[in-house]
């Protein structure tokens, strides 16, 4: 038996910072560095600092490639990280939490909170050995005298049946929701909720205790209105959020395989 050789990626966001971005790949022998650029690049102001970092790094022989995000939208940093995670799910990433702002660090750790499987991935900090102005061509920090691993931490997903009733209304809300019925019989063909007796609203009745009550109050993901005549389900924010990551499923150790080989 022998180890699998796994590329090596970096992803780092793109601020006024050059040696936190550079160093780490290099001392991690990184094969590639996802560097993450605004993606209004009239608004970029580290474009001179992409450029270096990307000199830089070509020298070392190490590859990159521009991804864009929104600096001021986490949700989307969040999303782009995720993303490339998934893409890259048979390499070992390595995710910077120190070369962009705040919001950066905030959005790349959330993505790696989706991951149930985090066997490949190692969020760290880059602690600067000292701090410096940063208008160009200074840079904010100088020197990397360590990189301190960060343990990523879980965000909570809910059950499978629940995703499955979400996948439903996402599929069926329209502009104005699911109605109620519609959703306790698309429920009941997917086998999501079980329930017995013969009264009419003993269907409705196990969609609310199963399905409902639980992705309203505990989950927050989804609103009941009445705004006529009918009960309409539609999804929240974070129902929509729930809804995007099980859309992108993080492979099994499975369909990756194990670390080693024959």
């Amino acid at each position: 038996m022998s180890k699998v050789s796994r590329r090596r990626i970096h992803i780092a966001p793109v601020g006024f910072e050059i040696d936190r971005v550079v160093l780490p790949a290099k001392m991690d022998k990184a094969d590639k560095v996802f560097l993450m650029v605004h993606s209004n690049r009239s608004k970029d102001e580290a474009k001179e600092y992409v450029a270096e970092i990307e000199k830089r790094l070509k020298k070392a022989k190490i590859e990159t490639e521009q991804v864009t995000a929104d600096l001021w939208n986490i949700e989307e940093i969040t999303r782009v990280t995720r993303d490339l995670i998934l893409a890259n799910s048979d390499c070992e990433i390595a995710i910077n939490l120190a070369s962009g702002s705040t919001n950066h660090s905030i959005g790349m750790d959330r993505a790696c909170m989706t991951f149930r499987n985090r066997w490949n991935l190692r969020p760290f900090y880059p602690f600067a050995k000292t701090y410096n102005g940063f208008v160009y061509p200074l840079q904010q920090t100088e020197g990397v005298k360590e990189l301190k691993t960060i343990v990523p931490h879980r965000i909570q997903i809910p059950e499978d049946e629940l995703i499955q009733a979400l996948k439903i209304i996402k599929q069926n809300q329209g502009k104005n929701g699911m109605k109620k019925k519609d959703l306790a019989k698309a429920c009941e063909s997917e086998h999501i909720i079980q329930y017995s007796g013969k009264s009419p609203n003993a269907i409705l009745i196990a969609l609310d205790r199963q399905i409902l009550q639980k992705l309203e109050h505990r989950w927050k993901a989804v609103r009941v209105e009445k705004p006529h005549n009918h009960h309409l389900v539609s999804l929240t924010e974070e129902g929509e959020w729930f809804e995007y990551i099980l859309q992108n499923p993080e492979p099994t150790m499975t369909n990756l395989g194990t670390a080693s080989n024959t």
